[in-house]
């Protein structure tokens, strides 16, 4: 039960970090703002009620953005507005501009992602430096990388531990201060 109510909390705090966009979203289908933000509401519950069928690791944004158009459909539903093929041409055209800058939106943070870390890799010190290029660009074993460059396997167990671990920190500390 805990382990769920975790899952929620992480699912609605990440939902509502994408409160600003899913409004955006939800106005330009329904033209109102009033309307839109009741159909955000509404898609909040349902995230809420829904939150153990989020996949995490995938777009919280898409995810929520798919239910906020259902929303805004159940919405036009009870206005009993009838969709003209304009309106769903139009709604196509929104979906698509926002799957195209949320596409932009993740090839830039994975560009800014790359550029961190061959930044941080630079920084890496000699032997550091020849154990990740042994294991990861040559693909050497932990023993062949011990003989190759004549240590134990213990040490090059910590040498990677130690090293992965200062290139992730230096990476989420270029990332913060580009923020």
């Amino acid at each position: 039960m805990e382990n769920s109510d975790n899952k929620r909390d992480r699912v609605l705090r990440a939902a509502l970090e994408c409160r600003t966009e899913l409004v955006a979203y939800a106005r330009s289908l329904l033209g109102d703002y009033t309307a839109a933000d009741d159909a955000v509401q509404e898609a909040m519950v349902v995230v809420v009620r829904k939150h153990d069928q989020f996949e995490e690791g995938t777009s919280m944004l898409a995810w929520c953005r798919s239910i906020v158009r259902i929303e805004v459909l159940r919405a036009r539903q009870r206005n009993q507005r009838e969709k003209t093929l304009t309106q769903r041409v139009l709604d196509d055209a929104i979906d698509a501009a926002f799957d195209q800058y949320q596409t932009s939106s993740e090839h830039d943070d994975a560009e800014s992602r790359r550029e961190a870390l061959q930044g941080c890799l630079e920084r890496v010190p000699g032997r550091g430096k020849s154990v990740l290029d042994a294991r990861f660009a040559d693909e050497l074993s932990y023993q062949q990388i011990a003989e190759k460059l004549e240590l134990t396997i213990e040490t090059v167990r910590k040498t990677l531990f130690r090293v992965r671990k200062q290139v992730r920190l230096c990476v989420e500390t270029r990332l913060r201060a580009t923020q």
